[in-house]
């Protein structure tokens, strides 16, 4: 018989650090979740808890993608606080003898 497992991973993006500058200008960080399409699946994403100072580009969720907000980067060994937490949940059809190993075949990327 099959169950319905959930699974959660919860990001936080607290800070970007910019190592090397290679140009300077505005930057976003994409988060995102990929499942093989050959497991039933159901994934959602939202945003939690309140987001640092966003200005006038808050983080957003499009097609299951979490977006940071946008910030500028201006120079080499610049760091930046971000604060874009967000949680992506996936609802997975599994065998119930077999639970963990169904897990472990899931191979989340």
């Amino acid at each position: 018989s099959e169950v319905q497992g959930t699974v959660e991973f919860s990001v936080e993006l607290h800070k970007f650090y910019n190592v090397d500058l290679f140009q300077r200008g505005y930057y976003q960080v994409r988060t995102a979740l990929k499942i093989p399409p050959r497991i039933p699946h159901r994934l959602t994403a939202t945003l939690t808890g309140p987001t640092g100072d966003s200005g006038p580009s808050p983080p957003f969720i499009h097609d299951n993608t979490v977006y940071s907000k946008i910030f500028q980067i201006l120079y080499r060994n610049e760091e930046i606080v971000v604060n874009d937490p967000s949680l992506f949940r996936v609802h997975l059809l599994l065998d119930g003898e077999r639970v963990e190993e169904g897990l472990i075949e899931v191979d989340f990327q």
